[in-house]
């Protein structure tokens, strides 16, 4: 009996907690709630923050680098060496040392020996012994690029260029998450409606079960015409039972769309009730510029056109300075520890000459991807104007829908008020009002259908003209 009672609570808690989590949700939250969730938008603003911080890095190429270098050697053995060396001798007529030659008294001429150098009066005996274990190098230098063949401009320009293409990135995530709200939200609101149509349905078919009945009754009518009013009414409470499951699933997915908890209940505020025209669909002066496809495909070949001269750069003259400050101890010779400290200045030039067409062949290769991307564009610019016309036919198309399914539902309104009429005064059979009863429920349903689809379609047709953008609430 507990395990009962403790079953009926939670049954009734799960209920509660269910009931009273509803989201009071128009279409700007549910827009604004779908761009704060969408992982795809999270992603497109890091790479947005990523190509700041990168053109952040490529400013720096024309800045001085300054490096310190610091280099230790040990050696557990000594060079040693003895070295045997000619001496010279002071002249005492021009002040200067001269090699102490060995002089044929003879001849006069310097005494050479079989290997045809001259023989010197005297030699000098060195022995060396030189220590590097503990030697040590240290310094610093300053570096500053002066010519690179114009890489680091094109650098520059490409980064400049890569910070436009993510915020281009940016804003199409952004319409594609926006058109994914929409649809989610009109469909959850169309569902809605379909439920109480249906619902309707249910009520009018539960009353004229009732007339039925009475009528059945008082022998008025054969009971043959209840029948056909019950199983109506048995129809009407399935396609209930079928809007109210349609209706959760939408529900469902809208609550994927905009990050809600699948248990949240939503009371949308928007209606497809009234819908308006737009004034400017047939207008003639829509292009495909303004697009964030378009203008990413335009900065590809520009892309292309800086990555030219990137190429370009690498076979052009390089031209740099370096300043440095070094100092080096540690080297014993001979018994004296060696040291020295200075400072060196260095310029440097380099100019690259053969390289056997390597140059010409890059940049040509460069050149083709830029005309591959040109052809890209050409190609998907078509594309792109096709999908604008498109979208303004359909959104076209869905408004002439809504007006022929406004006057067809008026039409099975009032054949459905004649037939209840005729029906109640015996001129018309159960089976004529039931007809009528469905031909005005399924007119209904499709005016739905149709100002839910004008909805979507008014999005698509914004995205594609490049016009579809998110203003945040104040």
């Amino acid at each position: 009996m507990k395990t009962i009672h403790y079953i009926l609570f939670f049954i009734f808690l799960n209920f509660w907690i269910t009931g009273t989590c509803q989201e009071q949700m128009s279409l700007q939250q549910a827009r604004e709630m779908a761009l704060n969730k969408n992982e795809n938008l999270k992603v497109a603003a890091k790479q947005v923050e990523k190509a700041a911080t990168q053109k952040a890095a490529v400013r720096t190429m024309r800045l001085p680098s300054l490096s310190a270098t610091g280099m230790g050697i040990y050696q557990d053995q000594d060079f040693e060496m003895e070295l045997t060396l000619p001496t010279q001798i002071l002249n005492p007529q021009t002040g200067k040392l001269e090699p102490n030659i060995m002089i044929n008294p003879t001849t006069g001429e310097a005494v050479t020996g079989p290997d045809g150098n001259p023989v010197f009066n005297m030699y000098s005996w060195l022995p060396l012994n030189v220590s590097l274990s503990g030697a040590y190098l240290a310094g610093i230098a300053l570096e500053q690029p002066v010519f690179t063949g114009g890489k680091i401009n094109a650098g520059n320009k490409m980064a400049d260029i890569g910070i436009e293409m993510a915020g281009d990135n940016q804003t199409l995530h952004q319409m594609n998450t926006i058109v994914e709200a929409d649809n989610a939200y009109w469909t959850y609101i169309s569902v809605s409606q379909k439920v109480k149509l249906a619902q309707q349905a249910v009520d009018m078919l539960t009353e004229l079960v009732k007339i039925a009945q009475d009528a059945h009754e008082v022998g008025m009518t054969n009971r043959n015409d209840l029948l056909k009013a019950q199983v109506e009414w048995n129809n009407a409470k399935l396609n209930l039972q079928k809007a109210q499951n349609g209706l959760e699933l939408s529900r469902m997915e809208l609550c994927r769309v905009t990050g809600l908890p699948f248990s949240t209940s939503i009371a949308a505020v928007d209606t497809v009730v009234s819908v308006s025209f737009p004034s400017d669909l047939t207008a003639e002066n829509e292009t495909v510029y303004q697009r964030p496809e378009y203008r990413l495909l335009q900065k590809n070949i520009d892309l292309q056109e800086q990555q030219i001269k990137m190429t370009k750069a690498d076979f052009l003259p390089v031209a740099g300075v370096q300043a440095g400050y070094n100092h080096i101890g540690g080297i014993d010779f001979g018994g004296i520890n060696l040291s020295n400290t200075s400072l060196n200045v260095l310029a440097s030039v380099k100019i690259p000459i053969f390289h056997w067409g390597e140059g010409v062949k890059k940049i040509n290769a460069a050149k083709i991807d830029k005309e591959i991307q040109e052809l890209e564009l050409e190609k998907n610019k078509q594309l792109l104007k096709l999908e604008t016309e498109q979208a303004r036919m359909n959104l076209q198309l869905a408004w002439e829908r809504i007006q022929l399914n406004e006057a067809a539902l008026e039409q099975a309104k009032e054949n459905q008020r004649l037939a209840r009429d005729n029906y109640e005064v015996g001129m018309e059979t159960i089976t004529e009002y039931l007809i009528a009863q469905t031909q005005w429920q399924q007119a209904y349903s499709e005016l739905i259908d149709s100002k839910t689809d004008f909805k979507i379609k008014e999005t698509s047709w914004l995205k594609t003209t490049g016009r579809l953008s998110f203003i945040p609430a104040d």
